[in-house]
């Protein structure tokens, strides 16, 4: 049977590192038994030489050959009754041993390693290895200095032992740690996939559970609730758009089939017919204006026209959109203000924006008194491009002020003026994609409806290229 959790990634991950771990404790048990063991030898060949040099000086020369050798064999006696004597020693003259704890050697100089198989003082020597060097003190006398080499193997099969407690008892965390990480993990994953499931199921009000440790799960359990909330609101809004089509377009409907029903009923004329025709043409192009609204606000929220932003002057967009509409406000009736700062730059979608301050002012223009003062204004505030339509007229109340967004919303006084109750929404979509919000403000009289973009900066030559395509577009 497979275990849930040996499948998992972070085991996986786990088991690369522990592997990883292994190779390079390996690696540095090698270099460090490597380097022990040559510092061994090294202090081992440095002490023979010092003991050479040792026997060396008690042998004293220009005495007696029989006195000197008294002396040299005194030296070594002395120090293998010494407490702490580790050394091995052989003085020989010829194949005759003179002093010393070694059996007579072939007599060679320099460095020296060979078994000693034999035992030295009741102690087994089988399978030993000594290292030390060798030397004449005179034409025919050899001394040889060493040590067993059985202290530092020894030594290195202590810290061979070590390193392979400390890799086991690694190993063995790391596969426990390894354990208890894939079974948390398992545990969250388990957690977003049941409320997967309960969204699958229709219980959309589910979310991902969110701990505060603010690691990567957390941050994609935080991604995933925020996805989820954007679908319920895209829900209730389908919903809403439904209810609201099934109402506000039943009435046109109905209409337009009560004029059909007259006519066929009522009409004793070419000319009758053709009129109820043509009434008839009139309802279905209001009716497809609303699709067409409705089509392009989804098109909106779905981002499809994100693709064609690019840097863009605001200022003179805002002119554009003063010029085309002050003939209509004037001839009207209505004082209209227009305040615009320079070099206004940012992302955006020139078609758009203007469609968007077309309905601000369309709406300023058809839902206030004869008379009543409209103002267009950009301007940077707090380093933000703010632009806003204001007006002195009824305003709407702060309970309306978010609904006036929704598809087919209408107030009360709205109703007997012509519209589909489009025209805000198609406004709220648009500020959206450019990452923007419409606030409606008290203008004390009156309603400001304000947004804020973010100011991008331009250099000179894009700003030329800017004004000389602006300049080609007018």
């Amino acid at each position: 049977m497979r275990i849930r959790s040996f499948q998992t990634e972070s085991f996986r991950l786990t088991a690369v590192y522990a592997g990883l771990f292994v190779f390079s404790t390996l690696i540095l048990m090698m270099v460090i038994f490597a380097v022990v063991k040559d510092a061994f030898e090294n202090d081992v060949v440095r002490a023979s030489n010092d003991d050479l040099a040792a026997i060396q000086r008690a042998y004293i020369g220009g005495l007696p050959r029989g006195k000197a050798l008294h002396e040299a064999k005194e030296m070594i006696d002395d120090r293998l009754l010494a407490a702490d004597a580790a050394d091995l020693f052989l003085l020989q003259s010829g194949s005759h041993k003179i002093a010393g704890n070694l059996p007579s050697m072939q007599m060679s100089v320099g460095e020296r390693r060979f078994p000693y198989p034999v035992s030295l003082g009741g102690t087994a020597m089988a399978g030993h290895t000594v290292l030390g060097r060798g030397m004449f003190i005179d034409a025919h006398t050899y001394a040889f200095v060493g040590r067993d080499l059985q202290i530092a193997t020894d030594a290195e099969r202590e810290i061979i032992g070590a390193f392979a407690l400390v890799l086991l008892a690694s190993l063995i965390i790391a596969t426990a740690g390894g354990m208890a990480v894939s079974r948390s993990f398992l545990h969250r994953v388990d957690a977003i996939t049941a409320t997967c499931r309960g969204i699958m199921a229709g219980r959309l009000s589910e979310r991902v559970p969110v701990t505060n440790s603010r690691n990567e799960l957390d941050q994609l359990a935080a991604t995933i609730n925020t996805m989820l909330d954007r679908i319920a609101t895209l829900m209730d809004g389908l919903r809403r758009v439904s209810t609201d089509i099934a109402h506000d377009l039943r009435t046109p409907l109905a209409h337009l089939r009560y004029k059909l029903e007259r006519a066929r009923e009522d009409a004793r004329s070419v000319q009758d017919y053709a009129s109820a025709v043509n009434d008839a043409i009139a309802d279905c192009d209001h009716l497809m204006e609303v699709f067409s609204a409705l089509l392009r606000i989804a098109q909106l929220e779905a981002g499809v026209r994100r693709k064609g932003m690019a840097a863009l002057d605001l200022s003179e967009l805002v002119r554009k959109v003063a010029e085309f509409y002050e003939p209509l406000i004037s001839d009207l009736g209505r004082p209209f203000s227009v305040r615009i700062a320079p070099n206004l730059t940012i992302m955006g979608d020139g078609q758009l924006l203007f469609r968007l301050l077309a309905n601000l002012l369309d709406n300023a223009v058809r839902h206030t008194p004869d008379g009543t003062p409209i103002a267009l204004e950009a301007e940077m505030q707090r380093s933000k491009v703010l632009v806003s339509v204001r007006d002195k007229g009824t305003g709407i109340p702060p309970e309306d002020r978010e609904s006036v967004f929704r598809r087919f919303f209408r107030r009360e006084q709205s109703r007997t003026t012509p519209g589909s109750g489009l025209g805000l929404a198609l406004v709220s979509a648009i500020a959206e994609l450019h990452g923007s919000k419409v606030t409606l403000e008290d203008n004390k009289p009156g309603l400001r409806a304000s947004l804020e973009f973010e100011r991008i900066a331009v250099p000179p030559v894009v700003r030329s290229a800017m004004a000389e395509a602006e300049l080609v577009d007018s």
